[in-house]
């Protein structure tokens, strides 16, 4: 018996049906090696329901799919299909997400909401922590994705990623016995150790991001940051997550303290 042909490390397995719809950017590039028996049946045959953020019901949603529209043409070596979705709340809110198999490779070449679209009432509060100029440039790196433009998406992570950088410097620049001169002439990743009491401790512990997303600005390709911006945005919205944190609590300390003094003012009468 021959040994089974390893995988090529350029293409990774074939996502779930739910990833491939609602996650995977378009024209991200999957390999298969024996069309004929098509490897991509339980994509093709889908015949369950997804879970997502339907834009005209403005709310989640269960979708079930609806009969699945075919190519004319009958060969894999240049095979569309689609996947069409009825919201369950409006039969008339529809999902639309179209492949393409050609040449051993599966992409999503359309879909119908955007990526953008599904995944903006998640990122709506990450608003509070980033500002309306730079939660813009969120959106506009996942928007760039769905369009197959990934370097595009890598510069607007590395504005989010500076700016995270930034906030934390100007904070730590009104600590007593804080070197600015130091600071400037350092690097990135020695910026953050200085800065190591104002960060969230996931992104100290993962400084490497930066590195990461300054590679995929100057140096990878279009294919290459799209491939890896689904984990870099991960990376992303971690540390977003740690910072909310930190403010929601900080928005509660100084409510209860209010509330504290207001009570003491009153004598500790709780309905004064």
């Amino acid at each position: 018996m021959s040994a089974e042909k390893p995988k090529s490390a350029k293409f990774p397995d074939l996502p779930s049906t739910k990833d491939f719809c609602l996650s995977v950017p378009l024209y991200e590039q999957f390999e298969y090696e024996n069309e004929r028996d098509n490897p991509f049946f339980a994509l093709e045959q889908f015949e369950g329901t997804l879970d997502f953020h339907c834009p005209e019901c403005g709310q989640h949603s269960v979708f079930t799919v609806r009969k699945n529209n075919y190519s004319t043409n009958s060969h894999y070596t240049n095979y569309i299909f689609t996947l069409a979705f009825n919201c369950s709340r409006k039969k008339s809110h529809q999902a639309l997400f179209v492949f393409r198999a050609h040449e051993g490779i599966l992409q999503k070449i359309g879909q119908m909401p955007s990526l953008a679209e599904l995944a903006l009432p998640d990122l709506r509060k990450y608003r509070q922590v980033l500002g309306q100029e730079r939660f813009k440039e969120l959106t506009r790196a996942i928007g760039l994705t769905t369009h197959g433009v990934g370097v595009g998406a890598f510069v607007y992570l590395r504005r989010i990623f500076e700016s995270l950088i930034e906030g934390a410097h100007v904070a730590a620049s009104k600590d007593a016995g804080w070197d600015d001169d130091t600071y400037s002439r350092a690097r990135m990743d020695e910026k953050i150790s200085l800065l190591k009491y104002h960060l969230p401790e996931f992104l100290v512990q993962n400084r490497s991001l930066y590195s990461i997303l300054s590679v995929g600005v100057h140096t990878l390709s279009e294919a290459d940051c799209l491939a890896a911006f689904p984990a870099v945005r991960l990376a992303i919205e971690l540390i977003l997550d740690d910072l909310l944190e930190q403010q929601e609590r900080q928005d509660k300390l100084k409510s209860a303290a209010k509330s504290l003094e207001a009570l003491k003012a009153s004598g500790g009468r709780a309905d004064a």
